[in-house]
């Protein structure tokens, strides 16, 4: 059985129409769980372990990640083999399904398998994206793949994983942005307006923003059937 952690809700409607709150569960096929865990590593450790006392065998962390490297966009998709923790730890992703996985999508779409790293907050700007890059060698990052990973680990299950990237090296992430995100990952619209209307420049980064969330959407939901018809 196939067990998969999206964080955010925005996250979950690239996987399912089916509506799961920040911190449930539920079976969308006779053979996948999916859970929405919140942000970061903690809750996303708390929600695998949960679907692994339903009985799952294989693992896959689903959703989004931030580029380390230039030659990554909005909407590339990456199906990392290595997994860095924060402290530098490497995680392997099964090896099998690593292949099967990387063979069914790249007859389909464009997918690197360069490493992921875990960081411990979101990396707002270039030069903390150009620090870690330089630091890990990874090629993008996400804040909960690693914990999902070190969960396999520890109950020898299978695990991948699949991050579309939504913002490139360049893009500032707005300080108004994180002001209106709670840590289940809901954003306040009404928050965000008020931010905006104290600092109006972040219009323009919000409309960047969207744009290549938009593309990330898009990407992951084209990779949707493929991954959840192939054999894990």
């Amino acid at each position: 059985m196939l067990g998969i952690i999206v964080s955010l809700p925005w996250e979950l409607r690239s996987l399912t129409r089916e509506k799961i709150e920040v911190g449930e569960w539920r079976a969308i096929a006779d053979n996948t769980l999916v859970a929405v865990s919140g942000m970061g590593a903690e809750r996303a450790y708390t929600a695998g372990s949960v679907l692994v006392s339903q009985g799952i065998t294989a693992l896959l962390s689903w959703g989004c990640a931030a580029a380390l490297d230039d030659g990554l966009n909005a909407g590339s998709l990456l199906l990392p083999e290595r997994i860095i923790g924060a402290s530098g730890e490497i995680y392997h992703a099964d090896a099998e399904w690593h292949n099967r996985l990387y063979r069914t999508l790249q007859s389909k779409v464009r997918v690197r398998t360069d490493a992921l790293v875990e960081s411990n907050a979101i990396v707002k700007t270039s030069a903390e994206k150009r620090a870690l890059a330089k630091r890990t060698q990874a090629a993008a990052t996400d804040m909960e793949s690693a914990a999902q990973a070190r969960l396999a680990e520890k109950w020898r299950i299978r695990f991948a994983a699949i991050r579309a990237i939504v913002d490139t090296t360049p893009t500032e992430i707005p300080n108004s942005v994180f002001q209106a995100l709670s840590p289940q990952g809901d954003l306040s619209v009404r928050k965000l307006l008020i931010s905006a209307c104290l600092r109006p420049a972040d219009w323009l980064m919000f409309l960047q923003l969207g744009i290549q969330f938009n593309a990330a959407q898009k990407i992951l939901k084209q990779t949707r059937a493929l991954v959840l018809d192939s054999n894990y």
